[in-house]
């Protein structure tokens, strides 16, 4: 949580970016006066607008005028940096307009006519004051406040306003306006990548997007039909496709490999068959590609500043779990998610401990759908299951001597013990939360074989747990892959806690760049929508900031 002190350092520290002087007039006197005569007003006021923009740093604003014995605080050269830089957020997926306001590109005129009022150069240097600090805002902080839409987020960033007072200034004062924008970005490899592909689809919107290709039966290797050479110029423009663009009707063995590189990039069975999904996806218009690659800048903005050095991601919309190593993939390994039903809640912990042969206890939800159902119908599930039913201070109870029928909410825990068949596998890595929501191994391990892996009740279930383990044991004496198979085959319940806790995000990302690659991912959860729903609107401060 944000203190309020912290916010109106990190607000004065903005406005005082702009301490350019010299003055925007000449005029003797007449500048001061107004502006003397405007803060007391802000003084006393509450919501601040000026040329119908609110002004959300009105306080420091005032505290900045006193401070500059109420003068001018920005100069030519500063205005024309201050332009350019907000004109590039476009490359972030920012709206420019959300900063530069239309009523200072009049203001300016004025003033390059000779026609600016006393009062007129007072509004244009707050309405500049404030569209630096919305840009440097948003560029930290983000705009979409994810914990506004769901308070199970903990992605955002607090305000460092000494980071910012030390950093910062120093840059705008020595002329450096895109450095100091450049200090505001994630310093993230993925966030430069990601950049990077906004600009490059763009690029194929300037010059068309790509045909659609006309619906039609499947289409596969060997066949001859006229929209395989819409096909082909399809998947020529995103480089799918490398072969000659010159007119042709036959599915080829370099079309196919085409096909399959298109389905790779957009975490579909590669099996180089244009069906049904195949087709809507190469039909999505490039327009909606850049939506996604704009709210997945966003979504980075949330979280990068913080993911430098060493972490693990755990991607739910791409069913892929990363380790991340100073912007490098160190390790991966598929996971399964949480349903559309019991959906994977997003935020960031660290783990602390590792436990194997673990027990599992059924979480609430479970035994609410599943659970109490089947017990009204057979008093023998749980043994049959090999489930116990407990007390809450862990007596063991006969499920067979309780009338279920007349049992409306659990007063029981069920609780599953260690072994081969344990709902949790033969590991879990633990980062106690109140969504108990963790890691684990599974006995449900055919379904990694599935590229689309939504089947876990919340929880992220990972192929290659002991991989995973004999990682995170790794700077820890004595745990080999060797120790970890012997507590594992002891059957005993052991934990083992990390001597350095590693740091982890569970996000959600449908769309991401690396190694000169653009990866699409379904929108699993419907998340997409909202949020750019949000990106697209009006500014505003996160709530804990007002």
């Amino acid at each position: 949580m944000i203190k309020n002190g912290q916010l109106k350092k990190f607000y004065a520290a903005i406005l005082l970016l702009s301490c350019l002087a010299p003055g925007l007039l000449s005029a003797e006197g007449t500048y001061e006066t107004e502006a003397m005569s405007r803060i007391k007003d802000m003084d006393n006021s509450g919501e601040v607008k000026v040329r119908e923009q609110t002004i959300y740093a009105g306080t420091f604003v005032s505290g900045l005028y006193q401070a500059n014995a109420y003068k001018a605080v920005w100069r030519d050269e500063g205005i024309e940096q201050l332009r350019e830089q907000i004109a590039g957020l476009e490359k972030d997926g920012l709206v420019p307009a959300d900063y530069w306001f239309s009523s200072i590109d009049s203001l300016l005129n004025a003033k390059n006519s000779g026609k600016l009022s006393a009062q007129s150069a007072v509004d244009l240097d707050i309405l500049l004051t404030e569209a630096l600090m919305r840009g440097l805002y948003n560029l930290y902080i983000g705009k979409v406040d994810p914990g506004a839409l769901d308070n199970n987020f903990n992605f955002p960033k607090a305000l460092e306003a000494e980071k910012i007072r030390q950093e910062i200034i120093p840059l705008v004062q020595q002329g450096k306006v895109a450095e100091a924008f450049d200090l505001a970005r994630p310093r993230n490899k993925l966030y430069v990548q990601l950049r990077e592909a906004l600009v490059q689809y763009r690029g194929y919107q300037k010059a068309g997007g790509w045909p659609a290709i006309p619906v039609g039966p499947t289409l596969k290797r060997g066949e001859k039909n006229p929209r395989i050479s819409a096909l082909r110029a399809r998947l020529a423009v995103t480089g799918d496709y490398t072969g000659s663009t010159a007119a042709s009707d036959s599915f080829d063995a370099e079309v196919e490999q085409a096909v399959k590189h298109f389905q790779q990039r957009h975490g579909m069975d590669d099996d180089g068959v244009v069906g049904a999904k195949t087709l809507a996806a190469m039909n999505v218009p490039v327009e909606q590609r850049i939506e996604q690659l704009r709210l997945n800048l966003e979504r980075l903005r949330w979280y990068a500043h913080e993911s430098q050095g060493e972490f693990i991601v755990a991607d739910i919309a791409g069913y892929q779990l990363y380790w991340v190593k100073d912007g490098e993939i160190f390790w991966n390994a598929k996971i399964q998610v949480g349903s559309s039903y019991t959906q994977t809640p997003m935020f960031k912990d660290n783990i602390r401990y590792l436990e194997f042969n673990p027990t599992w206890t059924v979480p609430p939800g479970i035994m609410k759908r599943t659970i109490l159902p089947n017990l009204r119908k057979d008093r023998n599930y749980l043994g049959k299951k090999g489930y116990l039913l407990l007390t809450q201070d862990g007596r063991e109870v006969d499920p067979k001597s309780i009338d279920w029928t007349s049992t409306s909410t659990m007063p029981y825990i069920v609780r599953q013990p260690p072994g081969p068949d344990n709902a949790l596998g033969l590991v879990k890595f633990m980062f106690p939360n109140k969504h108990s929501v963790y890691l684990h191994d599974t006995n449900h391990r055919a379904e990694f074989s599935r590229t689309s892996r939504p089947f876990s009740s919340g929880c992220v279930r990972v192929d290659n747990p002991f991989d995973l383990a004999e990682k995170l044991l790794a700077k820890q004496g004595g745990w080999d892959r060797q120790k970890i198979d012997e507590v594992v085959s002891s059957g005993k319940t052991t934990r083992v806690n990390l001597a350095e806790p590693m740091r982890i995000v569970i996000a959600y990302t449908t769309a991401a760049a690396r190694n000169d690659l653009v990866y699409f991912k379904d929108d699993v959860y419907g998340r997409d929508t909202r949020e750019l729903k949000v990106l697209n609107g009006t500014f505003r401060l996160r709530s804990r900031d007002q």
